[in-house]
C-alpha cells in the first residue's frame, strides 16, 4: 500500500502536465481552410464511375450467360459426382493420431 500512494504522489504531477500538454497543443493548431468546392464537384470521379459501372455491368452479362448456358454441365457433374463410391464413415479414435 506504501509503494502504491508513494508512486501515486511521485508520477501525479508528471501526468497532469502531459495531459495539460496535449491540451495545449490541440487548441495551438491552425485551423484548415474549407474547399471552394465539393470534391468530385468537377468530374474527376466520372472516369472511376464509368469502370466501375462497366465492370459491375461485364461482371452481370458473364454471369448470367454462365448460369444460362451451362445448365447442361452442370447437371451432368452433378449426377457424376452423386455416381461415385462413397467409402463407408468410420469415426476416427480420440485423441486423434498423428500418421
Amino acid at each position: 500500500m506504501y509503494l502504491c500512494r508513494a508512486a501515486l504522489q511521485r508520477f501525479s504531477p508528471l501526468a497532469r502536465h502531459s495531459i495539460t500538454q496535449r491540451a495545449i497543443l490541440y487548441r495551438d493548431v491552425v485551423p484548415q481552410r474549407l474547399m471552394s468546392s465539393v470534391p468530385g464537384g468537377s468530374g474527376e470521379n466520372l472516369i472511376y464511375v464509368v469502370l466501375c459501372g462497366g465492370a459491375f455491368a461485364a461482371a452481370g452479362a458473364y454471369v448470367y450467360r454462365t448460369v444460362s448456358t451451362d445448365s447442361a454441365r452442370f447437371t451432368d457433374r452433378v449426377t457424376e459426382i452423386e455416381g461415385r463410391p462413397k467409402p463407408e464413415w468410420k469415426p476416427k479414435t480420440w485423441p486423434a493420431k498423428k500418421d
